[in-house]
């Protein structure tokens, strides 16, 4: 097994072992900021790079409320809908900038009834976890058909018989695609909001 295979053979099995976070297992109560912080810790520990890692700290959630792309608290408190945002926010954060994720829910956040922004929450997370579930479908095939069928892309990375030239070939081929991927988000952003 060459070190390309090793590499897409552990990722495929991290991808397996992934999972998004179901509405089901958002607490169902409205909670505290240090619990708020606690429960996305423990949700989102599996996206953590190193162990030292925050997943979400207190000074960010403050700040993504003065930002306005996220509703201040109600009594100190937060809810299931701030919890569904969160996760949100917390996957955009990496690729968007603050101002496009504002952009992206303000429709939502400009609606006045709260009932009618829960629902709207609801629905728009319950589609985020359905695309997560298939998206990590999608990376599983993907990084499989690096070795299978994307031959050119697998010549281009093995040519040079060198694992560390490999490995930096498969790190700025994802690199490219993710910037890809980025630019896209930004294009339906700029033109659509």
């Amino acid at each position: 097994m060459t070190a390309l295979e090793k590499i897409i053979d552990n990722f495929t099995q991290e991808i397996k072992s992934s999972g998004s976070i179901d509405i089901e297992d958002i607490p169902n109560i409205d909670l505290y900021m240090d619990q708020v912080t606690t429960f996305m810790d423990k949700a989102l520990v599996r996206n953590k790079r190193y162990d030292e890692d925050k997943i979400l700290t207190k000074t960010m959630i403050n700040n993504y409320t003065k930002a306005k792309i996220f509703p201040a608290p109600v009594k100190k408190k937060y809810s299931r809908m701030h919890i569904m945002l969160l996760i949100m926010i917390y996957h955009l954060k990496t690729v968007l900038s603050i101002r496009d994720i504002g952009i992206l829910f303000q429709p939502v956040l400009s609606v006045k009834s709260l009932e009618e922004q829960e629902k709207m929450i609801h629905n728009i997370y319950t589609g985020f976890t359905k695309l997560q579930l298939s998206t990590q479908q999608n990376m599983q095939s993907s990084a499989e058909g690096i070795q299978d069928t994307a031959i050119p892309v697998k010549e281009i990375i093995e040519a040079y018989q060198d694992e560390k030239i490999e490995k930096i070939l498969l790190v700025l081929l994802l690199a490219i695609r993710a910037n890809a991927e980025k630019q896209l988000a930004e294009k339906v952003l700029d033109t659509y909001f």
